[in-house]
């Protein structure tokens, strides 16, 4: 549970424990070295995965497990290998098929890959979502975009039928709640933390899923003063527990108000504190670090809290041209913004009143808060990341330029991405998708025009 709730290092120890206490199981060591690659100790996750099949050399999931922790380690024919082992083991393993799929496609290999997917829907009787979204990516890279676009549409209405579907009534009520709590008056009479917090610092990388937040961390993180922290769930935890941790009956954001009670005036502190500690637990820091990036997908939805606990922290808004956002969307398998990517109209609407709130944002309240383009961020590297850099208090460091050089592994659907020097082929891509986001237009409309982009 911890390992699937994104909390590796907790899963590492409790498994840690479980082999202390009991004669060695090949599954219980898979399990550790999977928490091990979770966190990007990938050589560790190597030997650990090595132990569990020599444990028991018959289990799939192990040589699958150990294929990806050789695919973020770069080692694509590795991965290949011990893929094709697993299928062999299991040739019912279906997730084993996808992925033994995307290594053909990044080695070049597209038809083939594409054979693959469709000889393990045929055993299976039909493709799955991730099958399906994985077709339409390759498809992508071979221009058929039409092939492509109803593949991702055939993935996103399984999910659809699994029941993922786009939460509206919860997001527009909370983003409506936000929008009348967070206001120039009411923030007037905010008390602020009165202590300092101690040790690195987060920098808050927001943006919509696929707009380039990935690429941004995988820059910073090559700044020597700069750890990465993936998606950290922390300021979502700190969210959930916002009520009880203010002893108030409201919720969020309404218990903020307990703030100006006598005896909560450093509720504040209380919530940046357990916000550090929770990252803390999930952040590589090494010495020399003086800052952490946070980049959950729509961070930005709780700008006016990080406001509040972080008056100056550093806000870094990664914006790209929204129909590519979109469609990027429809070809990952995301939950973020409360399961809005499975259709392109809900998506769309999400990202339009996420746009909003983030312009109320600015016009109430004081924020530390640096747009950056994606497309000027390709088109323009160095410009793009000296000003990044600037903005951060940072000296200009070449080997955030060399970004593809750096080790760390990702842990995000962007991870093969952010392995390559930047390329252009992702920028507007939605012109050759106009047709099938046609009903995204009328709704983005605002959006791109406000950020100053073309239809």
């Amino acid at each position: 549970m911890l390992a699937d709730t994104h909390r590796p290092q907790a899963a590492e120890f409790h498994y840690r424990r479980a082999l202390a206490l009991a004669p060695p199981d090949a599954a219980t060591v898979a399990n550790l070295a999977w928490s091990l690659t979770r966190q990007g100790r990938l050589e560790e996750a190597r030997r650990t995965y090595r132990r569990a099949a020599a444990l028991h050399p018959s289990i799939a999931l192990t040589w699958h497990g150990w294929a990806q922790t050789e695919e973020a380690a770069r080692d694509l024919p590795a991965a290949r290998r011990l893929v094709d082992r697993a299928r062999r083991l299991d040739p019912g393993h279906r997730g084993a098929d996808t992925f033994a799929a995307a290594l053909l496609a990044r080695q070049g290999e597209e038809e083939r890959a594409l054979a693959v997917l469709d000889a393990s829907a045929a055993r299976h009787g039909g493709p799955d979502p991730d099958a399906l979204l994985e077709a339409g990516r390759i498809l992508d890279r071979l221009s058929r975009h039409d092939e492509a676009f109803a593949a991702f549409a055939a993935g996103k209405a399984l999910l659809r039928q699994a029941g993922r579907r786009y939460g509206e009534e919860e997001a527009v009520d909370l983003i409506a709640r936000l929008a009348a709590f967070f206001v120039a008056p009411r923030l007037r009479l905010m008390p602020r933390p009165a202590t300092p917090a101690a040790g690195p610092q987060p920098v808050f990388i927001a943006g919509a899923p696929r707009s380039g937040t990935t690429l941004v961390e995988q820059i910073l993180s090559s700044h020597p003063t700069i750890a990465a922290g993936d998606e950290l769930p922390s300021l979502g935890a700190v969210v959930r527990a916002l009520p009880q941790t203010l002893g108030s009956p409201l919720g969020y954001p309404e218990a903020l108000s307990e703030l100006w009670m006598g005896d909560q005036r450093d509720g504040l502190e209380r919530l940046r504190n357990a916000y550090l500690r929770q990252a803390r637990k999930l952040v590589p820091v090494k010495p020399g670090h003086t800052l952490f990036t946070d980049k959950m997908p729509f961070n930005e939805t709780h700008l006016g809290l990080i406001a509040l606990m972080f008056p100056s922290a550093p806000v870094v808004h990664v914006l790209r041209h929204p129909l590519d956002v979109v469609l990027s969307m429809m070809g990952t398998n995301l939950t973020h913004g409360f399961h809005c990517a499975n259709d392109v109209e809900t998506a769309a609407r999400h990202v339009l009143l996420v746009f909003d709130l983030v312009e109320h944002y600015r016009r109430e309240m004081p924020l530390r808060y640096l747009p950056l383009r994606y497309e000027d961020l390709v088109r323009e590297p160095e410009p793009a990341v000296r000003r990044l850099l600037g903005f951060l208090g940072l000296g200009f460091d070449r080997r955030c330029l060399r970004f593809e050089e750096n080790r760390r592994h990702a842990r995000t659907p962007s991870h093969a991405q952010v392995a390559e020097k930047l390329y252009s082929r992702s920028i507007d891509r939605h012109r050759a998708y106009r047709t099938h986001l046609k009903p995204a237009i009328p709704i983005l409309e605002p959006v791109i025009l406000g950020l100053g982009y073309s239809l």
